[in-house]
């Protein structure tokens, strides 16, 4: 598999042991949005979208806030 990287940047959903990569933050948090109506034991504690940013010469990867990933969903933003 590969994943061409776009903007300098891609996300990796954490959810339990498994991990999944994306381009677009929007379809990160999508993705969530369905693994949470699925998998009914997962919880905050179990799940994190990071946003790993390549352009430098170190890359630097934070978290997503569950705050903005709320707003996103709550508005229905895509």
């Amino acid at each position: 598999m590969k994943l061409k990287i776009e903007n300098d940047k891609f996300y990796i959903i954490e959810a339990g042991s498994e991990k999944w990569i994306y381009n677009v933050e929007d379809e990160a948090i999508n993705s969530l949005k369905e693994m949470l109506s699925k998998d009914k034991d997962l919880d905050e504690k179990d799940v994190n979208i990071l946003e790993v940013e390549t352009s430098g010469e170190k890359w630097q990867v934070k978290q997503i806030s569950c705050s903005k990933i709320a707003l996103k969903l709550i508005r229905g933003e895509r």
